[in-house]
């Protein structure tokens, strides 16, 4: 498995932390417009869908801080790297989906949720064989 190792790593890492940190902040920042711009002009329902895509834009906000951190300790292991990458593009295609469904009421958007999901489902499952992985060497 390719590794990176030393300040290569030390840098991919604090970039996934820094992003990580920049989806937390504009989830704080959505969620604040979310209750005090959008409650009042959307339907429960659809505030309900705009919480869920908060809620998940917080929990990978999370997860690609945690990634940021396993890549500094362990290096960039290809499968480590991957899990960023589909994380990001997941949080996007979800989160991004599901609030612009809410906002605009076009349900074309709604195709990305599905499809951003199971970029999330793999991004998970890819950080689970990295850490496998490095746990057996």
């Amino acid at each position: 498995m390719a590794e990176l190792t030393g300040n290569a790593a030390t840098r991919l890492g604090g970039r996934f932390v820094a992003l990580g940190a920049l989806v937390m902040a504009l989830a704080v920042i959505f969620s604040a417009a979310g209750h005090h711009l959008v409650a009042s002009r959307v339907s429960a329902e659809d505030l309900h869908i705009y919480d869920i895509a908060n809620r998940f834009q917080i929990y990978h906000g999370l997860g690609l801080l945690f990634i940021g951190v396993l890549i500094r300790q362990y290096g960039k292991r290809r499968l480590l790297y991957a899990a960023g990458g589909l994380m990001t593009l997941g949080t996007l295609l979800f989160c991004g989906g599901l609030y612009l469904l809410t906002l605009t009421g076009d349900v074309s958007w709604a195709f990305f949720a599905p499809v951003g999901g199971i970029t999330l489902v793999l991004s998970w499952l890819s950080l689970a064989l990295s850490m496998w992985r490095a746990s057996a060497t």
